[in-house]
């Protein structure tokens, strides 16, 4: 059995919702992400993605943080990524998305909220 090329782990608590993610972001692994996503929104408390171990992030994975950007902003419920760098964070800024997603460099900061 092949081994799929994202994990992404959940952690629940009192303050928000917190997913660690770690591999590749591509057309093949988006739906995991936006099923884990729909999973942490359905609890109403802000939402952290930490992408500091993401090797590889594709525009199929773009499109699940607009998504669920807008989802939250509908919704009243922030997405925060946390510590994108190398291939996230191009990607990102190619689309300049990085000015529209909140961004933080650290899980206590994105928790925080600031």
């Amino acid at each position: 059995m092949e081994e799929t090329p994202l994990k992404v782990d959940v952690e629940q608590l009192p303050s928000a919702v917190v997913l660690r993610a770690e591999g590749e972001v591509d057309s093949y692994t988006a739906d995991q992400l936006r099923e884990k996503l729909a999973e942490a929104f359905g609890a109403k408390l802000p939402v952290v993605l930490d992408v500091s171990e993401v090797e590889f992030f594709a525009s199929a994975g773009l499109s699940v943080l607009v998504e669920y950007h807008l989802l939250g902003e509908d919704r009243g419920i922030p997405l925060r990524l946390v510590s994108p760098r190398g291939s996230v964070l191009r990607a990102l800024r190619a689309t300049t998305l990085n000015e529209t997603l909140e961004l933080y460099l650290s899980l206590d900061e994105a928790l925080r909220g600031r």
